[in-house]
């Protein structure tokens, strides 16, 4: 052996498992040079072994390293944006919204996310699409930097859509359940169909047929002059047996009676078993408050005879429950919440519930700050009472007892009532619900003990007395949301009418009509939440003579606030009751704001709402959300002060005579942000929001504007 040549063998391993001993035999002739080589070696660590043997799983671990990634840049693509190719593979680049993530991607995944990018042009009409990486390069930044080509060729359309095999089912009604018609892109194969497929299957169990069979056929022919392709489908359909509805059997409810469960059926037995029905029949039972879960399979089919049984299990609730809740905020500052109810008093499924909410309010009175002792108490408390199906019909009989008391700062007043409604609830179909009910409320003005002295003593000059109202209500409501508590797609709508006095008596004689559209959509990222509402009233008889103080105060409109227009104080929007002598020795028109002076409300109400609604990054894990809002709305005392020149999207708090100036007739917009914490109660949210209209209130002894923000921290969604 040459001077300085090792030689290293490996030993069979001794001792403790997994230790690996090693014997390093020397040829040397300089002993200095064995004394070096031996140090080197004992103090070499175990687990570093000159030549390591390789492996089982060294294999499996072959190209799974990850890479970081620069960015993914798109040629070719003309149909569809870069952003929404990238959105299909799962190469995702660094971004705003992932902060603290490194952007890394894994090379033998490449073809894969190249393929699903291929599968989705291919998907929506281009057969022959070709997609490939062209190279890889490290860009200046470090990273690397992938180029994908796409040649999106012809796109294939659907030249004709038919159905056989499907006869007695209208041909009508299988085509409004497809959402690939002629002239639509066709798909390049049979799975991008599925979502079709399983419409139409729930169409043919809606009409009876629960075990039919759907085949899509797909021909592709090309055209005349080598110009492209069309394509021609066929969905062939196998409608098996028609079936009726059997026996129905009821097995999982141990506290409610049967009947309570068979009341609620869509179906009976010897009814053609429609499967809408079916699911109409799960929805009341959850609707009903009783069931946790609900669950209805067809069994015992006879496909000779065509009847099939229907196995209805529920799965109880508790019927007793209570609430307890203590909450915060800008306006109430601390909240307090209690209720008790029962879901089947007598085991008869009736519903009684008793709820009590107080909170210490501590508002500005007429536009001046109070300290937190000065605050007042605001409270409600009501009893419930409902028989959800009268006579086992479909309407409920619903009874509620109230008391409350109300601090409008804003106005310098604090307002007590009680009274009763009487009405009914029914359901029109699956999303539409009616209520009607007549109404008694006796409410009793106060003035607000720390108002201005001059508006105690006009108060007390007024003397304004106890208000009874008496009226007939109608509401209907459009429900498409997905989710009633947190909804991120569809629309909700709401209408109500109230008549009030006329042959029901009373003191007041008024219509009133809300009409309020709202609609929620998923984004990229988060969701878009928009409302517009409006509403009037008229007043008749003999509260005519009255003009706009011919509705009383509670039944006004009112806007400002968290839940209206963020960027104003809460209610603050509107027209005032001034002081006329004030006016006219300032010079002022009636359309001037003045310090000090109350909010009294309007009779028309407009309002537009904006807000998307986008998770945290990296926060998100702990429920915290983000949102951005633009705001509008006001309230008028009568339609002819509702301008054109009020929709302007900026004026200024000027001098009150200025026509630029900010009127009380103005459209008010403002915009904001906030933050909001997901609880089991709903969303805890802070609001900051700028008004792009302010005001500025100028008399003898006061000169201010509106703030240039204003904050809102409240519990629950503002719409």
């Amino acid at each position: 052996m040459d001077a300085g040549a090792v030689q290293t063998t490996k030993q069979p391993e001794q001792g403790r498992a997994g230790t690996r001993v090693r014997a390093v035999a020397c040829a040397f002739r300089p002993r200095w040079t064995l004394a070096v080589l031996l140090a080197v070696a004992c103090l070499a660590p175990p687990t570093a072994p000159l030549v390591r043997e390789a492996r089982a799983d060294d294999e499996l671990d072959f190209g799974l390293e990850s890479h970081r990634l620069a960015g993914v840049e798109l040629s070719g693509n003309v149909t569809f944006t870069s952003a929404e190719l990238k959105r299909i593979m799962r190469l995702q680049e660094g971004s705003w919204t992932r902060p603290l993530r490194s952007a890394r991607y894994q090379p033998h995944l490449v073809e894969t996310q190249v393929r699903l990018l291929k599968n989705y042009y291919r998907n929506r009409g281009f057969h022959q699409v070709v997609t490939r990486v062209d190279s890889i390069t490290v860009a200046a930044g470090g990273g690397d930097l992938l180029h994908i080509t796409v040649i999106e060729g012809d796109r294939t359309y659907l030249r004709s859509l038919t159905f056989t095999g499907n006869e007695p089912v209208p041909e009508s009604n299988l085509r409004a359940a497809v959402s690939v018609h002629e002239g639509s892109p066709s798909p390049a194969d049979r799975n991008a169909f599925g979502n079709d497929l399983y419409s139409l299957r729930e169409q043919l169990r809606n009409e009876t047929y629960l075990d039919a069979k759907v085949t899509p056929e797909l021909t592709v022919v090309p055209l005349a002059g080598g110009t492209g392709y069309t394509a021609d489908l066929n969905y062939s359909v196998d409608l098996g047996k028609s079936y009726r509805t059997g026996e129905i059997a009821v097995t999982g409810n141990d506290l409610t009676l049967d009947r309570l469960v068979r009341r609620e059926l869509e179906i009976a037995p010897g009814d053609p078993l429609r499967w809408g029905r079916v699911e109409d029949t799960r929805r009341n039972l959850l609707g009903t408050s009783l069931y946790r879960d609900v669950n209805i399979a067809a069994v015992n089919k006879d496909t000779t005879a065509g009847v099939a049984d229907l196995a209805v299990r529920v799965i109880e609730r508790r019927p007793a429950y209570y609430e307890l809740g203590i909450g915060v905020g800008s306006l109430e500052r601390i909240r307090v919440l209690a209720a008790w109810g029962h879901n089947n008093l007598g085991g008869k499924g009736r519903r009684l519930q008793v709820r009590a909410r107080g909170s210490w309010n501590v508002e500005d009175v007429v536009g001046s700050p109070i300290r937190f002792s000065e605050g007042q108490i605001n409270y409600r408390g009501e009893i419930n009472y409902v028989n959800p199906r009268l006579r086992d019909g479909r309407y409920s009989l619903d009874t509620t007892l109230f008391l409350s008391r109300e601090t409008r700062g804003e106005s310098g007043l604090n307002m007590v009532g009680w009274g009763a409604n009487v009405g009914t609830f029914w359901r029109s179909d699956r999303y539409v619900t009616n209520n009607v009910f007549l109404g008694y409320k006796v409410t009793e003005p106060e003035i607000h003990p720390q108002a201005p002295g001059d508006w105690q003593v006009r108060f007390a000059e007024l003397n304004p007395s106890v208000s009874r109202v008496r009226s007939l209500n109608w509401a209907m409501y459009f429900d498409h949301r997905n989710d009633v508590f947190h909804p991120t797609a569809g629309p909700y709508t709401v209408l109500t009418a109230q008549l009030a006095g006329g042959l029901l008596g009373g003191d007041y004689h008024f219509f009133k009509w809300t009409a309020a559209w709202h609609d929620y959509r998923r984004m990229p990222v988060g969701t878009l939440a928009l409302r517009v509402k409006a509403g009037g009233t008229r007043t008749y008889g003999s509260s005519v003579d009255q003009g706009p103080d011919g509705v009383p105060y509670d039944d006004r409109f009112f806007a400002g606030g968290a839940s209206t227009v963020r960027g104003y104080a809460n209610n603050s929007l509107g027209p005032q009751v001034s002081n006329k002598d004030e006016q006219d020795l300032l010079n002022y028109t009636a359309d001037v704001l003045l310090p000090d002076n109350p909010a009294r409300g309007g009779n028309y109400l407009l309002l537009t709402n904006l807000e998307w609604r986008v998770p945290l990054p990296v926060l998100r894990k702990w429920g915290l959300a983000t949102v951005a809002f633009l705001e509008g709305g006001n309230v008028w005392a009568e339609l002819r002060d509702l301008h054109l020149q009020g929709f302007r999207l900026r004026s200024d708090p000027g001098f009150p005579t200025d026509p630029g100036s900010t009127k009380d007739w103005d459209y008010r917009y403002s915009l904001g942000t906030g933050v909001r914490f997901d609880t089991p109660f709903g969303p805890v949210r802070i609001d900051v929001g700028f008004p792009l209209k302010r005001v500025r209130y100028l008399s003898d002894t006061r000169d201010y504007k509106d703030p240039a923000s204003v904050w809102h921290f409240s519990v629950g969604y503002p719409f």
